[in-house]
């Protein structure tokens, strides 16, 4: 069987999917193809927490918060696309992030300011506010800075991603690719244990895995994996309606009967999979300092995630320079599942060359790829 397609992605998990979404939805004749082993997905797509949180820890309007902040406004709608397009139902809340003060460690100040100079909105809740509006939060946070950010399931995400796109008529083949036909400059084919995969252009978007991709195509893709080691614990869902971040954690509400996300690590250790659970009790005991409810609350599941971080921990998103037919979008470290909407409209843009303009901040360039 001939396997021939005007894009190939690589790449199984949320921004490969999502980029093939966009592109089918522009323009509905096109032949795509996704491929990749959908078990890394549950390293990466699946084993984030979902918060859509740009605000919290940004502390400058660079380009990356644009990017980001553009990112989120445009998820309601791209929710709403989704589902429309036969891909099941998506928990999304726009509830908000609660930051308690003492995460900022004397930049509440510096942080109002930046909030102020980009006209995000924002609320400052005093503890009796805090009592009333979230009582599971412990009395030793003290105010508590609300801003409006959002949160998905993201395995509801991914998944509805899969069957909106397969609707479409998108090619999916759960083959891990191990190698490429070159032909000079031009990627000819990509090689997997099924046989080959033919496109006229590719997206390399394969997140930690990426990396050792590229050195098949003789590229030295700077990304290296971050672990985050996470877990899911048992509450009620009236307990908690916002995500709650900062003072070296967060939780995530699931809601509809799935309890809370708790994490993360941050580990420079390679593709080490390893659950410590000495490790997932220090978790659990720091966002029980925050919300104490969590600290008898039943473990339902641990997991271990690995982040895709490039050097300089912005994105890699564009056209090669080395391969005429080859794009990125990698490496997007801790905000892959936020970026997601407004990667895919970029990345849609720059393959089908609409006028896009190439955001210099993320080129490939940078790196000479």
């Amino acid at each position: 069987m001939e396997r021939k397609y005007d894009v190939v992605i690589i790449g199984a998990g949320v921004i490969g999917y999502s980029i093939a979404f966009r592109l089918k939805r522009l323009q509905p004749g096109l032949t795509v193809a996704v491929l990749g082993d959908p078990a890394n997905s549950l390293m990466a797509s699946r084993a984030a927490a979902g918060m859509l949180a740009p605000y919290g820890e940004c502390e400058r309007a660079d380009r990356f918060f644009e990017f980001c902040r553009e990112s989120l406004e445009k998820y309601p709608q791209f929710i709403r696309e989704l589902e429309s397009m036969g891909g099941g139902s998506v928990y999304f809340s726009q509830a908000g992030s609660l930051i308690p003060s003492a995460h900022f460690e004397g930049r509440w100040n510096d942080q109002i300011r930046f909030f102020d100079s980009q006209k995000i909105p924002y609320e400052i809740w005093e503890p009796a506010q805090v009592r009333e509006k979230a009582p599971a939060l412990s009395e030793s946070c003290g105010k508590v800075l609300w801003v409006p950010e959002a949160q998905v399931n993201n395995r509801q995400m991914h998944s509805a991603l899969k069957k909106a796109s397969m609707a479409m008529g998108v090619s999916v083949w759960n083959e891990s690719v191990t190698g490429f036909r070159l032909r000079e400059n031009h990627i000819a084919a990509a090689l997997t244990d099924a046989g080959e995969v033919e496109g006229d252009r590719y997206v390399l978007s394969a997140g930690s895995w990426s990396a050792q991709l590229g050195k098949i195509l003789n590229i030295s893709l700077p990304i290296k994996p971050i672990k985050g080691q996470m877990c899911r614990v048992a509450v009620e869902d009236d307990q908690l309606k916002y995500t709650v971040h900062g003072m070296l954690t967060y939780v995530a509400p699931w809601r509809e009967g799935l309890g809370y996300v708790i994490g993360s690590t941050m580990e420079d250790r390679g593709f080490d999979p390893r659950i410590e659970a000495e490790t997932i009790q220090a978790l659990i005991d720091k966002a029980a300092e925050i919300v104490p409810c969590l600290k008898s609350a039943p473990l339902l599941e641990t997991w271990t995630g690995f982040r895709p971080a490039p050097e300089d921990l912005a994105p890699i998103m564009g056209k090669s320079g080395r391969y005429d037919n080859l794009f990125y979008s990698t490496g997007h470290y801790r905000n892959g599942i936020l970026q997601t909407p407004n990667q895919a409209d970029y990345l849609a843009g720059l393959i089908l060359q609409s006028g896009t303009r190439e955001i210099s901040e993320f080129s490939p360039s940078r790196y000479q790829l």
